[in-house]
């Protein structure tokens, strides 16, 4: 067989190896794209943080100096985070999809970008918290029994490590939700968008209303019961790795413009 011919039956496989290889290297910009205004993934959350957890100490030092000594004072402003990086991964996929797709990027590289992203700012947040178990701690409640973060159904059989395993786990679950809305918007009309939010009520209503009818939920506390947070954020996980799975099915027929 002449080199030519062996040419011509090994090129088009070079080339595939090529594409590929060329696709993957781009994962790394797509990274750094969702960080092109560092502001929006950095700075605000870390205001919203800092500034949730402030407040909730100065309620519980105010009732505190009212009440006296008291029960332990839990708040849920550790949620306030979580809330804020779930939005902003709405708006930030909403906003760098079009420029994603102008710079030629493939979808599949644009959602595995967004997900490292969003995974690298999960756990920053899970790091912190962590730090915030232990600060609490350290200081009783901030000398109020005053606790934001180490919460007894967070950090009950895995301490700060995994209390803030579990709170990575949940706030990145949390920012590839709001991910799949801002992507389905650019998938379906508005309208349809509506159906499937309300489709979604509904199937969650109906299993509750199933649960409660055939009297399961003993068997769901039983079982939330002998959860860790090790397990628990696994279990987080699993979910969120499926709802990518479902983004970049979304994702793969979205178009640019809304």
């Amino acid at each position: 067989m002449s080199s030519v011919a062996v040419q011509s039956m090994t090129a088009p496989e070079s080339t595939g190896q090529e594409a590929a290889r060329s696709s993957f290297a781009r994962v790394p910009s797509a990274f750094k794209l969702q960080f092109t205004v560092p502001s929006q993934m950095i700075w605000v959350p870390l205001i919203v943080f800092f500034g949730a957890w402030a407040v909730a100490i100065g309620i519980g030092l105010w009732v505190r100096h009212l009440a006296g000594e008291g029960a332990e004072i839990y708040t849920g402003a550790s949620q306030a985070t979580i809330w804020c990086l779930a939005f902003i991964a709405a708006y930030s996929a909403s906003h760098t999809f079009p420029f994603s797709m102008a710079l030629s990027y493939s979808r599949r590289v644009f959602v595995l970008g967004a997900f490292l992203a969003f995974a690298a700012v999960s756990a920053g947040f899970g790091t912190l918290f962590a730090i915030a178990i232990l600060l609490e701690r350290a200081t009783d409640g901030f000398w109020a029994q005053t606790y934001t973060f180490d919460i007894p159904a967070v950090t009950q059989n895995a301490g700060a490590l995994g209390g803030g395993i579990l709170a990575g786990a949940v706030c990145l679950g949390a920012m590839m939700f709001g991910f799949f809305w801002s992507i389905l918007y650019r998938r379906v009309s508005l309208v349809m968008l509506w159906v499937i939010a309300l489709a979604l009520v509904a199937l969650l209503a109906v299993t509750v209303m199933v649960v409660t009818q055939n009297q399961w939920w003993p068997h769901v506390w039983d079982w939330l019961a002998v959860q860790s947070s090790y397990s628990f954020a696994g279990w987080v996980l699993l979910l969120t790795l499926g709802l990518t799975a479902v983004n970049y099915l979304v994702i793969r027929r979205a178009t640019a413009s809304a």
